[in-house]
Parts: C-alpha cells; sequence; structure tokens
C-alpha cells in the first residue's frame, strides 16, 4: 500500500499486520505498485517523476531512475518481466536491464490512469508458452490499454519495436471516465477477448473484442450493467459499482463490488445472462443495519384527534393535534407544474432583494430533459435563454447521453432558424467541448455536423468582406468629422485689442466740452484780457499788410506801360 507520505506499507495476509516498511524511495505520493511474483520485487511510482525497484524480502531499493518530466501515474509489468510500461502524458516501454526507452506512444490529452496488457506471446505446440530470451520476443506483437482522466474513451495500442506507428489501433467508448479496468485476456490466438471497464459514474460496461489489427470506429459495450435499490414508496437509490474483475478460473464470471468503500457488498455475475442494458436491484448495504437500529430506538408521539377538548383550570381551549404523516402529506402543497417551474427560473423576471437571479444547474438541467423528451418548444426555449456560460457548461455536463444527440439537432435547428442568436452558439460550444469523444462514437452526428458545417462556412464567408467595408467607413468618417472640426476651428489669440478707458475719466471729459472748465472768476478775466490783446495783435498785422499791397501797385502799372510800347 502507497501513502502519500512516499512510503511503502507491505502487510501480511496470514496475519493480517503489518510486515515490513519501505522508506527512502519516494518524496512524494506513491500512485502505483506491480508486483513481479518470480523475483520477489516490487516496483512503483510517484509524483516524484521516479520509478523505484524494491527487493521485497529485504526492504531496501534495488534500482531507481527517472521516468519523465511530470508525475508518473501508472505503471504495468510486461509478460515474461523483462518491460515495464509507464505512463504521465506519453507511455513508455521500457527495458529493465539497460533502463533505456523502446517505444513511446501518444494519444492521451491528459494524464494516463490505466495500463493493462491485453494479450500475452502466443503458446507453442505442447501448449507452453516460449521463455522469451529478450524483451523483443517476449512483447513484439502484444496489445495494451490505456484510459486517462476526463476521456471517454479506452485506447488499444500494439507494439511493434520495428514500426513506426505510434497511434492507437482501435478505441472503446465510455459513458464517464474509467476508473477501474480488468481484462479476461484469451486462452488461443481465435478466442475474444473480454473488456470489463468501470466508469466513475458507477456504471459497468463489458466489451467483447478480437484484436486482429487495426478499428476504423470506436467500439460500444456488449453489456452495461447498473445497481439501484428497489422502489416502492421512495425513489430507487442508484448503487455505483466500485470494482469488477474476472475470475480466471471460471469463463466470462465476474465479480463486482457496489455501495461504499466503508462498507461494500460483493456479488458474482455471469456475462452469458445478461442483457445489452441490464439493472441490478438490490438493497443498500450501507443502510441495512442503521435501519434495524433506528427502527428500534425511534420513539413515537400518540397522535390526538382534532375534535378532542381539554379541559384546563379555569378556561377551555382547543389543543391543536400533533401533525402526523399523513396530515403533513395533506399539508403540503401540490406539486408545481411545469409552467410555475419555468416562472420560477424564468431570467426575465425580477428577483426579490437579496435573492440569487442564477437559476441551478440540476433544475436546468431536468428542465432541459423534460423538454427534449417531450419536444416542448416553450421550455427549449426559456433554457436555451440562459447566457451563463458556467450555468450552461454545468447543464451540458449533467444530461443524459441518450439525449446529447437530440441536443446536437435542437441547437442545429435553432442555428439555421435564428442567425443572430449568440446563446445557442454558447450551447452548441458547450455541447462540443464536453462530450466531443462521445459523439465522434455516434454515426447518426454526421449529417446534423455537416449541415451545421455548412452554416458556418456560409456565415463565416463574408465575414472578411464586412470587415473590410467597416474599415473603409470608419476611415470615411474619421476624415470627415477632421475636415468639419478644422473649417469651425477659430484662433484662440484675438486680431485687435481694444481697451476702454474707465467711465469717471469719460464723464470728466463731457463735462468739459459742454460746460467749459470750471475755474474762478478771475481766471476768466485774465483769460479774456489775453483774448483782447491777441485780436489787437491781428488787426495790426492785417493793416500792415494792406499798405504794402498799395505800395507795390504803381511798379506794376510802369511795367505794364513798357511793355505796351515795345
Amino acid at each position: 500500500m502507497g501513502t502519500t507520505a512516499g512510503t511503502i506499507l507491505l502487510y501480511s495476509v496470514v496475519k493480517g499486520d503489518l510486515q515490513s516498511q519501505l522508506t527512502g524511495g519516494h518524496d512524494d505520493i506513491v500512485n502505483c505498485l506491480c508486483w513481479h511474483a518470480e523475483e520477489n520485487t516490487l516496483f512503483s511510482c510517484s509524483d516524484d517523476q521516479h520509478i523505484v525497484e524494491w527487493t521485497a524480502t529485504t526492504a531496501q531499493v534495488k534500482c531507481k531512475w527517472k521516468a519523465d518530466r511530470g508525475p508518473v501515474q501508472t505503471i504495468s509489468l510486461g509478460p515474461g518481466g523483462k518491460t515495464l510500461l509507464s505512463a504521465a502524458r506519453t507511455i513508455k516501454l521500457w527495458d529493465l536491464e539497460t533502463r533505456e526507452v523502446l517505444l513511446s506512444f501518444t494519444g492521451h490529452a491528459s494524464l494516463v490512469t490505466s495500463l493493462l496488457f491485453a494479450t500475452l506471446p502466443p503458446p507453442t505446440a505442447n501448449g507452453r508458452r516460449k521463455s522469451a530470451t529478450n524483451q523483443e520476443a517476449a512483447v513484439d506483437g502484444l496489445y495494451f490499454l490505456s484510459g486517462a482522466t476526463h476521456d471517454r474513451l479506452m485506447n488499444a495500442w500494439q507494439i511493434k519495436l520495428k514500426s513506426k506507428e505510434k497511434t492507437a489501433v482501435v478505441s472503446f467508448s465510455l459513458t464517464e471516465e474509467p476508473v477501474h479496468v480488468d481484462v479476461l485476456r484469451p486462452r488461443q490466438k481465435d478466442q475474444p477477448a473480454h473488456l470489463a471497464v468501470v466508469t466513475r459514474n458507477g456504471d459497468l460496461h463489458i466489451f467483447k473484442f478480437i484484436l486482429n489489427g487495426r478499428g476504423k470506429k470506436p467500439l460500444t459495450p456488449q453489456h452495461t450493467v447498473q445497481v439501484a435499490t428497489q422502489g416502492g414508496e421512495a425513489t430507487p437509490t442508484p448503487l455505483p459499482i466500485i470494482a469488477a474483475q474476472f475470475c480466471q478460473d471460471l469463463d466470462t464470471t465476474l465479480r463486482i463490488a457496489y455501495g461504499t468503500g466503508l462498507r461494500p457488498a460483493f456479488e458474482r455475475i455471469t456475462c452469458g445472462s445478461l442483457e445489452k442494458h441490464t439493472c441490478l436491484i438490490r438493497t443498500d448495504p450501507g443502510r441495512s443495519a442503521i435501519s434495524l437500529e433506528e427502527d428500534a430506538g425511534k420513539v413515537k408521539t400518540p397522535g390526538k384527534a382534532r375534535e378532542v377538548t381539554v379541559l384546563a383550570p379555569g378556561h377551555m381551549t382547543h389543543a391543536a393535534a400533533p401533525s402526523s404523516k399523513k396530515n403533513r402529506k395533506k399539508s403540503t402543497p401540490k406539486d408545481l407544474s411545469i409552467q410555475e417551474r419555468l416562472d420560477v427560473i424564468s431570467t426575465d423576471q425580477g428577483q426579490t432583494a437579496g435573492a440569487d437571479a442564477t437559476p441551478r444547474a440540476d433544475t436546468l438541467a431536468v428542465l432541459l430533459t423534460q423538454g427534449l423528451q417531450s419536444e416542448d418548444s416553450d421550455i427549449l426555449q426559456r433554457v436555451f435563454s440562459s447566457a451563463n456560460e458556467t450555468l450552461i457548461r454545468n447543464t451540458v455536463q449533467r444530461i443524459p447521453m441518450s439525449l446529447l444527440v437530440p441536443l446536437l439537432k435542437e441547437v442545429t435547428t435553432r442555428m439555421h432558424g435564428r442567425a443572430g442568436s449568440g446563446m445557442t452558439v454558447q450551447w452548441l460550444r458547450a455541447v462540443l467541448e464536453t462530450h466531443t469523444s462521445f459523439l465522434m462514437t455516434c454515426p447518426d452526428v454526421m449529417s446534423s455536423l455537416g449541415s451545421l458545417y455548412e452554416l458556418l462556412d456560409s456565415r463565416v464567408a463574408t465575414f472578411s468582406k464586412l470587415s473590410r467595408l467597416q474599415g473603409k467607413l470608419k476611415l470615411v468618417l474619421s476624415q470627415t468629422t477632421a475636415k468639419e472640426e478644422q473649417q469651425w476651428q477659430f484662433s484662440s489669440k484675438p486680431l485687435l485689442s481694444y481697451r476702454d478707458e474707465s467711465s469717471d475719466e469719460q464723464d470728466d471729459a463731457m463735462e468739459d466740452l459742454l460746460h467749459g472748465h470750471p475755474d474762478s472768476d478771475e481766471d476768466w478775466e485774465e483769460m479774456s484780457d489775453m483774448e483782447t490783446a491777441e485780436q489787437d495783435g491781428e488787426q495790426q498785422e492785417q493793416e500792415g499788410s494792406s499798405e504794402e499791397e498799395e505800395e507795390g501797385s504803381p511798379e506794376e502799372e510802369g511795367s505794364s506801360e513798357e511793355s505796351d510800347e515795345d
């Protein structure tokens, strides 16, 4: 048993006690253990990226090497004990003598959690298998199986040391990721192999196949087994299947464990008696003992009729009868109709203060299931009106697998009818991202996906032209706006500035012009004397100028007479 601290605990089945403890090999959680019974050695892998080979008798490390760049999730010892398979995101085939990688296989997008050889080397004529002297003769041509987290496909690979082919030859379709895998290897070459896979949702899928080359499409399970409790007054409760293992001494017989890890129940089933889909009705092993204890210690209160009158000291009152189960059922309101449920989760209606406006994913998944089964357009319209990406993704994850194809067809039909529905595109995206591996196994999806691809291609074809047209329109509008701003733009500095004087100075100047200088009488007399003197000087100048003119006139007359004589 591996621990999270990196140690390994060895228990004795006979004594039922701890026998030894292996330490000093890993520094992180131990993910997987693998026994080599012939050499009494043990292989382990851990999150510390190493594989350790232990000697069980001495509890010491025999060999340790780095196997990957990430955590090593699982290992599987090859037939003959000469090779070892390890897996993180890539599957590697190791040579245990040289500690070198012989082949690498890629095909899973997530961490690989399951590795198992599906075939054994062919026996010789006397019925015994060949004792391989090297690793090539031991594993060349064999098939092994692998499963990964969040992957609904189990892949089968063929080991060809001289070929460069590193992809899976065939896949097995599942409803959920695998948690437990077991295979019943064929005893002869022409006999089919049987594969039992327990998924995370508690279903058991049984495959019957013959590995003789590459397959074109994933294989579907031949039988699907589920376990549930009995019905009646209470609704049936599914009991998850924990593990399944083939009985090597009996052909096509399985041991299954169901219930919980604390109180599991074990049972043997025969594959020949199973149908395509089988549901086993069993009692819950975890509640059988608890129900007996509850019945023994339950205390019941006696009921009283409503007509009984209880007399108290001094007054009479009607005692309220205790509510029994029958009264409680009568007093409960009726189940809500589909329309009332739609009104409750409708995102269009206003919510009360403090209430959460987002509907629950489980309620939306139930309504989507009812709408797809009844083909009710009103229910589907209310469901598809949700625009919350997280709610859409959770709803798509909760719906049954049988309704994925009808859901994809409904989304395709709505996209053909309503070209601008962005919420329908979100539903389509969630379906393709969540259930791509399952849809690849459905042949009916090809017609829907083909028409959907043509629709998207026709819509995207005009996107580049519209983008160029939008760019040109933006350029024209920006130039027009820039010209208008330049036309109406004025300079911030004035061309001419005029500064007005104060109003008081203008009033004083106007009074001086209209009323004269407001001085005293003496000033007026001085001004009159000055004006009289100026007038006398002007008269004298005029008289002097007139006398000069009279003296100059006789000269002019004489000159005129001389001219006449000439």
